[in-house]
């Protein structure tokens, strides 16, 4: 099953009075089922996202997906700033803008440090507290993957 037809399956399902959903197509399973929690159908997307992911590459195209402990731990006091969905990174606003933060520079809280597309909706993602950019760990037009830590703040 493609990505985009799992994408347009979970938006239907989201819209739809439904509170649970079963599909099987080969060996390809996918469970859906709403709750109290609004991250569950990010989790669902992100779990789809990295089936459909697999399925799609192939020996030729090794790319490496996994977490270092550098980057799920944060360095002293930083606080991280996580992608909510699973989607395209994007830096600035325009391909030929300056990125909306640079590593070093200050940052207020509320302030948007990066786009992240999916399903063709722009997902601004914001600074949480006043501070300064220590990291940044998007690659402008990449995919990232839900929960991954785009961002470390030092609060000031």
């Amino acid at each position: 099953m493609d990505e985009k037809k799992i994408y347009d399956l979970i938006e239907r399902f989201e819209g739809s009075d439904l509170i649970g959903l079963k599909l099987r197509n080969g060996d390809f399973t996918l469970e859906l089922e709403k709750g109290g929690q609004p991250k569950v159908a990010a989790q669902a997307a992100a779990q789809i996202a990295k089936v459909a992911e697999t399925a799609t590459k192939t020996a030729a195209q090794p790319e490496a997906a996994a977490t270092t402990k550098a980057e799920s731990e944060p360095a002293s006091d930083y606080r991280q700033v996580r992608s909510p969905i699973v989607g395209v990174y994007y830096a600035a606003a325009g391909p030929q803008q300056e990125p909306f933060v640079k590593i070093g520079q200050r940052v207020e809280k509320g302030q948007v440090l990066c786009l992240v597309e999916a399903m063709k909706m722009m997902n601004e993602l914001k600074s949480p507290v006043d501070g300064i950019i220590r990291t940044v760990s998007g690659i402008n037009g990449k995919l990232v993957e839900f929960d991954q830590v785009l961002f470390e703040v030092e609060p000031c």
